[in-house]
């Protein structure tokens, strides 16, 4: 990267040809298109284009669909009108999302893109039903139909242009890293594979194939239903609350450990609301460090661990004391419980007390992230089970078990 290159750019940014030069009309081609506003100013750009386009493709194939009385491309002519209903959803959604932030939505509006992507499955899904029933319509009650070579040549032609919308749609969400571009995308590429399978069953057609309308009519459900399926998927994960990637992890963990003072880092918790992202951690410190210094640490971690992965970062401090003599063998044993116990993955807030021949232990165990609640009081069990056998002159165990958040 080099120095008038902005920190956060795409790799993919400007895109080439007729698509770089429409995006640029919105966004200098020295910017970073994944910022709130520029995401928002290419999202409407892509949103406006596919309406229109998808509007002359919807006159084209319905005139010709009507007058041809093909069912398989007035489908297709109702599925290019859907586009123009995701279209506006797409605007809507950018243009919702760019709102700043309110009393009622402190972390702003950015997980409208989500709420679009998943209405957009929704009517991927209802369309592949409408499909399916006028295909067995028509595989039924078949119709000869007189299809001129012209009319095959000027279908063909808006495969070529719907493939331009999608090849647009593409660039523009790899640009910006939108889930709701990229779910426009595998939307316009279904348009593009029903085209083709009328296509097919216009030649078919030709050639005697009465029943080939219905039949390309039910594989053109078939692709937009598996769309629509993949689209719901990939908007309902973020809805819910996914975890962090491993790599955010890493990121995050080693931001914290990268400032002076940090011992430990652990109860990572990621929110993402759009471009706007929460992330609350603990850090363990040294106890004899004094309220000042420990504010001075927690404020250093939080600027680091915000300069890798944006966003606010709020930190827990908990303070460690490892005076006590016992302290490393205690931290020893426990090392060797996580690796041996398969469903523990770390332990942080480890406390010593009391004398040699009778120690007071307290820690806190991490479960794998798909452990059940209700293994809890065995894995509690056996943890302190394994410390009471393995550290000498142990008294009293106390063993917390928290669930993890992935990675």
């Amino acid at each position: 990267m080099n120095d008038s290159e902005p920190a956060n750019a795409s790799h993919d940014w400007p895109p080439r040809g007729l698509t770089g030069w429409l995006a640029t009309r919105v966004v200098p081609a020295d910017a970073d298109p994944t910022t709130a506003e520029h995401r928002a100013r290419l999202g409407l750009l892509q949103g406006w284009v596919s309406a229109a386009v998808n509007t002359g493709l919807f006159l084209v194939k319905i005139i010709l669909g009507v007058w041809l009385g093909s069912v398989a491309l007035m489908a297709d002519a109702v599925h290019s009108l859907s586009d123009v209903g995701t279209s506006f959803i797409v605007i809507l959604g950018f243009w919702w999302a760019r709102k700043p932030r309110d009393s009622r939505h402190p972390f702003g509006h950015g997980r409208v893109e989500l709420v679009t992507a998943l209405v957009m499955a929704v009517l991927l899904i209802v369309l592949a039903i409408e499909f399916i029933r006028f295909g067995i319509s028509r595989i039924q009650s078949p119709r000869v139909l007189d299809v001129p070579f012209w009319m095959i040549i000027v279908v063909f032609v808006t495969l070529l242009i719907k493939q331009w919308v999608a090849f647009f749609a593409q660039a523009l969400a790899r640009a910006t890293s939108s889930q709701a571009l990229a779910a426009d995308y595998w939307h316009h590429v279904a348009d593009v594979l029903s085209t083709g399978l009328v296509i097919v069953a216009l030649l078919a057609t030709r050639v005697g194939w009465d029943g080939a309308d219905g039949w390309a009519a039910l594989g053109i459900a078939g692709f937009i239903f598996w769309t629509g399926l993949i689209t719901a998927r990939d908007a309902v994960h973020p809805l819910l609350g996914e975890a962090p990637c491993p790599d955010e992890v890493r990121k995050i963990e080693a931001a914290g450990h990268g400032v002076k003072g940090v011992r430990g880092v652990h109860d990572l918790i990621l929110h993402k609301y759009g471009e706007n992202r929460v992330i609350s951690l603990h850090i363990e410190v040294d106890a004899g460090k004094s309220a000042l210094e420990v504010h001075d640490v927690a404020e250093q971690v939080e600027a680091a661990v915000e300069s890798v992965v944006g966003g606010k970062a709020i930190v827990h401090v908990d303070p460690v004391d490892r005076t006590h003599p016992q302290y490393d063998v205690a931290e020893s044993v426990l090392e060797r419980v996580v690796e041996d116990h398969p469903d523990v993955r770390e332990f942080h807030d480890l406390r010593v007390s009391g004398p040699a021949n009778h120690l007071h232990l307290t820690v806190d165990v991490v479960t794998a992230a798909g452990t059940l609640e209700t293994d809890y009081p065995a894995i509690q069990t056996a943890v302190q089970a394994a410390i009471a056998q393995r550290l000498h002159g142990v008294g009293e165990v106390t063993v917390t078990v928290e669930g993890g958040y992935g990675g």
